[in-house]
Parts: C-alpha cells; structure tokens; sequence
C-alpha cells in the first residue's frame, strides 16, 4: 500500500510529540537554501527515528518555504511511490506554517504551491493546499476563506491560478484512481468555493457507501465546515446518524462555527438526531457561552434539561 492517508490523524498529536522530540534531539541551525536542502534529506532519510525527523520540522519554522521547496525539488513527475513517501511531510511542513497563520509566510507558499497555467494539479499540490494550507488555518479557529482571499487580492495572476485550482480540486475529489486521503484534501479545497457550485458535490460524500469510506466522508464535512452558507448546517446534519464517531466530533466542531449553525444544533438536539451524549463539557461551554444571547440562553436551559 501506497499510502493511507493516515498522517492526517497526527492533527491532534503531532504538534505535542515534535515539541517533545525538539527538547530532545540537538537539530544545527539552518538559514540557506543549501542548509534546507541538506534538512529535508534527512526528513526524508527513512532510517533516521520519525520523531527527530519531525523535530527538524518543529525546530526551523523560519525554513517552511525552503523545507517544501526542497522536499519536492526532484520528485519524479510520474512515480507516485516516490511522491507519497514524501507527502507526509510535505504535509508536516505546512500544515504547522498554516497553524501559525502568518499571511506572510504562508503567501509564498501558496505562490510555490499552486499550478501554473496549463498545468496538472499534482497529489503534493492538493495535499500541501487542502491539507496542510487551509486544514491548519481552520485549526486556528480563522476562515481560511478569508485569509485566501487576502493571500490573493493584489495579485490577479494569483488569483486566477487559485480560481483554476478550485476547478481542478473538483475533478480531483471525484477521481477514483487518486488515493482517498488526496480526494480528502481536493473536498477540502473546494469547501471554499460557493454553495451553488459545490454544495451538491460535497453532501455526496456525506453518504457513506460503496466508493466513499469515512476519510471521504470527513473530507466532505470539513470542506462543508469552511463553507459560507446557510445550507450547510442542514447538510451535515442531515446523515449525522451515519457518522462514525471520529467523523461525528468533526460535524459538531463545523456545527459550532456560527450562531446560525449553533441554532441548527440545538434543534438537533431536541429532536434527538443529535445526543446531549454527543457533545463533550467543552463544546456545551461553547454553546451556554455564545455570544448571541438567544443561543446561550437555550443552551443554558436544554442542557440543564437533559443534565450535561
């Protein structure tokens, strides 16, 4: 096997486990293009142990840029052996630059990143924009919408290879010879395009079935999650009885992102297709601590209800 798209689950971890690692293993400073390229051979070096490969990660933010150049520098252009070794650090890379959401950091990467003109949308380019760039942003809390938009506005060329980007996410999501954790990353790429153009599109990939495993699924929730539109929430909830549990977690973090997607939940749960079990202390903190007074004061008042 290729790939599994496994690396995406070290989200929750992977940050703790790097800042470990750092403390722990001596990495030489770095700050050339030369010395990036010398760091990313041992990321790349699979004998060396994985937490001192992520350390070098952890350990030189100021290289983001030079660490992904270098890590893709001579990938072969047709084996994707090759390619989806690399892509897990790839993903490592910017995924931990677009934590830091720094537009000046993350502008570069999205110049490097991006297709040109003409040009296919390559499995690292999806992973590094759907996975890395707009995954690590939502982490934040921030609509990766808006920091795109921003990362784009004085520059039309940009912005036109980031519009042909979203075009040629679309076609990827729905190849069925792209590995599943890369179509994750195409269905969140296109979670910022507009409703009428996607949102058909990705509520396909809520339905967990033959061709769509759960990766699939969570993929089309978090591109749900970045979506601007009222019909989102009614989306997801809509086959959230299906949802394994991992994938249940995601759709209540999408359902919690605004006042109107809060309202929906709370309908939810008082009509049961959502359980008060569902939902952790901390996402019932943020529903009784809304800043819309009307949903605090009905959270407050069903959660005391059903005793959570």
């Amino acid at each position: 096997m290729l790939r599994t798209g496994s690396y995406r689950r070290f989200l929750l971890f992977g940050a703790a486990l790097a800042s470990f690692a750092a403390s722990e293993v001596h990495v030489p400073a770095a700050n050339s293009k030369a010395q990036a390229t010398q760091l990313a051979r041992e990321i790349l070096d699979d004998s060396r142990p994985e937490n001192e490969r992520k350390a070098i990660i952890g350990a030189h933010p100021e290289l983001s840029l030079g660490l992904l150049k270098a890590l893709v520098a001579d990938m072969p252009t047709n084996d994707s052996k090759e390619e989806y070794r690399r892509i897990p650090w790839i993903w490592r890379v910017t995924v931990a630059a677009a934590k830091r959401n720094d537009l000046s950091e993350m502008k570069p990467i999205v110049e490097f990143t991006l297709p040109e003109p003409g040009a296919p949308l390559r499995d690292w380019q999806a992973v590094v924009m759907g996975g890395g760039i707009i995954n690590g942003i939502g982490l934040t809390g921030a609509w990766p919408d808006e920091q795109l938009a921003k990362i784009v506005a004085d520059d039309p060329m940009l912005r036109s290879r980031w519009l042909r980007t979203l075009e040629l996410a679309g076609d990827m999501a729905d190849d069925p010879k792209v590995f599943n954790g890369t179509r994750y990353d195409a269905l969140r790429i296109i979670g910022l395009d507009q409703w009428d153009r996607r949102g058909a599109q990705l509520s396909r990939y809520l339905k967990r079935g033959k061709g769509i495993d759960d990766e699939l699924v969570q993929g089309a929730i978090g591109g749900l999650g970045n979506m601007r539109s009222p019909h989102v929430a009614s989306a997801i909830l809509a086959d959230y009885p299906q949802y394994n549990e991992e994938n249940r977690g995601f759709a209540l973090e999408a359902l919690l992102k605004d006042k109107q997607r809060m309202s929906a939940l709370l309908d939810a749960v008082e009509a049961g297709t959502v359980k008060s079990t569902d939902l952790s202390p901390a996402r019932v903190a943020k529903l009784t601590n809304s800043g819309d007074p009307s949903v605090s004061a009905r959270a407050r008042k069903l959660f005391a209800t059903t005793g959570k």
